[in-house]
């Protein structure tokens, strides 16, 4: 059984082999543990926009190596379309989406940060990232969430 754990510290203090967030194609700059991640990466994220390599298209995806200011070894940003304005059946496609992609490249301990506009939505998020890691049902993967309210 896949274990998740939820983390009052943010994402780039989170250890594990990936730290991951999405990123939207409606959002700029980029907001929540995706804005973290590009503070903290030095704004590879925000380069890579401007620059037109990166949009943050649905299924798009950029690894970026730790340059030592992240407690994960990589930053995982996964492209998520345009930002849902609330918790939806999209956000169970695009959290299953996070960890298929995490999986495929062979990292087990995983640490995400997702965005909810109030505590309800928050449980919500959590629960469903629950329910497809029991789904994956992956003994060796582990999950270390933050949740922040900065969509």
């Amino acid at each position: 059984m896949s274990a998740l754990s939820r983390s009052d510290e943010p994402l780039d203090r989170l250890p594990g082999d990936v730290a991951a967030a999405f990123f939207f194609s409606d959002l700029r700059p980029p907001r929540g543990g995706a804005a973290l991640l590009d503070w903290r990466l030095n704004g590879r994220l925000t380069r890579m926009l401007l620059d037109g390599e990166a949009e943050g298209r649905l299924g798009e995806h950029i690894l970026v190596a730790n340059n030592g200011k992240l407690a994960a070894d990589w930053a995982l940003f996964v492209g998520a379309g345009p930002a849902p304005a609330r918790f939806s059946a999209s956000s169970r496609k695009l959290l299953r989406h996070l960890l298929d992609v995490c999986r495929q490249a062979g990292f087990t301990r995983l640490a995400i940060a997702l965005s909810a506009a109030d505590a309800a939505e928050a449980a919500a998020l959590e629960k469903t990232l629950a329910e497809l890691l029991a789904e994956v049902a992956d003994p060796d993967l582990e999950c270390r969430l933050a949740i922040d309210d900065d969509l």
